[in-house]
């Protein structure tokens, strides 16, 4: 691999590789792969090309979290007005000098939890792709937080968020989706059953069922993985039992 640039992001210091074998390029954050996608934007994560399907019925998308940027740039390809988020400036700088995101895109320099709560623009889409080194899913996307996001969509507005998931008994996927959902959304989770520490979607929808568009069973089949679609397996009165097991 070769280094094409080092940086010191606010969460840590960030390397931009390039692959020798395939062109792609990666990005690390604190030793932690964040994106990889060739120099024009295009994503090798299946996670992010599900994202990218869900949200096909989106025209006005709240991207939370840059990263490469690649989400966004595929969205801004297919015609979708978009309003990036992210608290990390250096993103922005990375995405469009190595991932082809592009430079009239508004990027907004703000905690994602600070600009949902002072905001009060409405999406027909929310994509959230957060994280980083400490990130602590549970106690960032707490109730509050999730009814302030779900509070930014129109009706018939969805939300679609990639998690990383420990082991198939890991309860945070279904939690913060209850509490994204709240009571008008229904919830599912794509994701590969039996692989460790892998990437998951929750999809809150508005539509009763989720009927498995072509293109979204393309992506689920694609590279020989094992995505699959589930419903969730919390509403958000289960959270208010307190169950000691969610």
């Amino acid at each position: 691999m070769k280094l094409l640039e080092r940086y010191q992001g606010r969460n840590g210091e960030i390397e931009i590789v390039e692959c020798s074998w395939d062109g792609t390029r990666i990005y690390f954050e604190e030793g932690i792969r964040q994106s990889q996608a060739t120099s024009d934007g295009e994503s090798v994560f299946t996670y992010l090309k599900l994202m990218d399907e869900l949200l096909y019925r989106s025209t006005n998308t709240l991207v939370l979290g840059c990263g490469g940027g690649n989400l966004a740039t595929r969205l801004a390809r297919l015609g979708k007005r978009l309003t990036i988020v992210d608290s990390n400036p250096i993103s922005f700088v990375i995405a469009r000098k190595f991932f082809g995101l592009p430079d009239e895109l508004p990027c907004i320099v703000s905690d994602f939890r600070t600009f949902v709560y002072q905001d009060d623009t409405l999406y027909d889409g929310i994509a959230i792709d957060v994280g980083g080194p400490g990130f602590q899913f549970n106690d960032e996307f707490d109730i509050e937080t999730c009814d302030a996001i779900r509070a930014r969509l129109v009706p018939a507005g969805r939300i679609v968020m990639n998690i990383p998931v420990t082991n198939d008994i890991d309860p945070t996927p279904d939690r913060i989706a209850a509490r994204l959902a709240g009571d008008s959304l229904r919830v599912w989770i794509v994701d590969e059953q039996g692989i460790e520490d892998r990437n998951a979607v929750i999809a809150c929808l508005p539509e009763k069922q989720l009927n498995a568009r072509s293109a979204l069973n393309d992506v689920m089949c694609s590279n020989h993985e094992r995505w699959s679609i589930r419903r969730g397996r919390l509403r958000s009165r289960d959270l208010a039992c307190g169950s000691r097991n969610w």
